[in-house]
């Protein structure tokens, strides 16, 4: 999964670059859940979403099906059973493939589990384009031909050197197969330096999904909530519709990438910030009572900066 939380960072590109290479990859920007099911189950297709913004919320009912099929479809052996035909029948459908999403506003909590985040960073600099015209079939060809000839040493990676597999439960089932290769790929291919690269960074990942690390848009809250809450030593109630347009100024996006108010709930209560007993509603959405020592302690914990305010000149 490809996922980018500001503008301008060439998100799409990963999908452009697999598009050639990956088996029977399909591309597309607003699949229905129908659809998917049945082309992954008779294809297995390797499925790239773009513009996935809709997978932020959990609450979309418009993306339940998908969702469903996305959560289910990321390993082997669990497949979705669906009524079809006239007669009523159910029949099991295999939702397991390679899935790429590309999104800036995230995804939501169980979805973003199952994934293997790539944040993608702003160039300064101009890249060279993609060729349009590259097929890959060379180098796809390549790739079955060594997949072919070396599945034993790759499969002796994944299922006998558990030395090599330091990562357990859904890190271990999502970064294992990478490990296999990475071994296969030093101790083969003299790529030095690989499999320790692939350990660091599934690592990193692991912590990420634990909540050791914070995304940018976490960042940016307790950034808000530092500025939001000075000049005062006291508790104080904050509007979540404000706080997210103060988050929105500081990560420089559009009111529609940004979404609605409800993700700062759930960042709130991730980062242990509030609870039931200091949220409440009012009629335009939720407040909650924020401690400004709190919200210190977390930016030393994840070592998050200051943002500098400039005083207003007269």
């Amino acid at each position: 999964m490809c996922d980018s939380f500001t503008k301008r960072t060439a998100r799409s590109q990963p999908l452009r670059v697999l598009q050639p290479l990956a088996f029977n990859m399909i591309s597309t920007s607003d699949p229905t859940g129908a659809s998917m099911f049945r082309l992954i189950h008779y294809t297995s297709c390797t499925v790239g979403i773009d513009e996935a913004e809709r997978y932020h919320n959990p609450r979309d009912p418009g993306m339940q099906q998908i969702r469903q099929l996305l959560n289910s479809g990321y390993k082997q052996g669990m497949p979705a059973i669906r009524i079809t035909g006239e007669d009523m029948k159910p029949q099991a459908f295999d939702v397991y493939s390679p899935k790429i999403l590309a999104a800036i506003m995230g995804l939501e909590d169980i979805l973003a589990s199952r994934c293997i985040a790539i944040p993608m960073r702003r160039t300064d600099k101009r890249m060279p384009a993609f060729p349009p015209d590259f097929d890959g079939a060379g180098i796809r060809h390549q790739l079955y031909t060594l997949a072919l000839t070396h599945f034993k040493a790759i499969q002796r990676n994944y299922f006998a050197r558990p030395e090599l597999h330091k990562l357990h439960n859904r890190s271990g089932e999502l970064w294992s197969p990478l490990v296999a290769l990475a071994a296969f790929f030093e101790e083969e291919g003299q790529a030095a330096g690989l499999l320790d690269a692939i350990s660091e960074a599934a690592q990193w990942d692991e912590q990420l999904s634990e909540g050791k690390a914070l995304s940018d848009r976490e960042e940016a809250v307790l950034q808000t909530l530092e500025i939001m809450t000075q000049n005062t030593e006291e508790s104080v109630w904050l509007k979540a519709t404000d706080l997210r347009e103060r988050v929105r100024d500081i990560m420089g996006i559009s009111r529609e990438q940004m979404g609605h108010a409800q993700w700062i709930g759930h960042v709130l209560n991730r980062l242990a910030l509030t609870d039931r007993n200091r949220k409440k509603a009012y009629t335009g959405g939720q407040m909650y009572l924020i401690d400004r020592t709190e919200v210190s302690d977390m930016m030393r914990r994840y070592d998050v900066a200051q943002i500098q305010i400039d005083s207003p000149k007269n």
